[in-house]
């Protein structure tokens, strides 16, 4: 059981050097659970990619109806934006910040490691190095 926040989930769609890494962990998950704004975090990182010619044209959208088919099917779990999130939005907010010297997390970061709370997942997949510190303080396995 993991959650995968919006950076982990594009190496499934996009290649990048670490996504063999990532397809390795995807593959032995017996779940996969995100937060509700990984869609629109995921649209734009394939959007930004095509216009950095990185993506054909077109291929942006392609994947963008991949990942949808992937939670339509349930191989994607999303862990809605409920109160319980905005309560555990806070938590995340007060320990972060509360450090000395604090860990600067950003905003949908925040969201993330709430909805993973939330979810009851003990384990982070993340690719972004800033947000690893602030998921191990939370308590969770951070992977990779």
């Amino acid at each position: 059981m993991s959650y995968w926040d919006s950076s982990a989930l594009v190496k499934l769609y996009v290649q990048e050097p670490d996504s063999a890494e990532f397809r390795a962990l995807a593959s032995k998950a017996s779940r996969v659970t995100t937060g509700s704004l990984t869609r629109h975090e995921v649209r734009t990182v394939l959007r930004r990619r095509e216009a950095e010619d990185v993506l054909l044209s077109g291929e942006a959208a392609a994947l963008y109806g991949e990942l949808n088919a992937d939670i339509a099917a349930t191989d994607i779990v999303i862990q809605s934006e409920t109160a319980d999130v905005e309560q555990e939005f806070g938590v995340v907010l007060d320990k972060c910040f509360s450090q000395t010297p604090p860990i600067f997390i950003r905003t949908n970061d925040a969201l993330h490691l709430a909805s993973a709370k939330v979810a009851g997942e003990p384990e982070f997949i993340t690719g972004d190095v800033r947000q690893r510190a602030a998921a191990l303080l939370m308590g969770f396995t951070v992977l990779p």
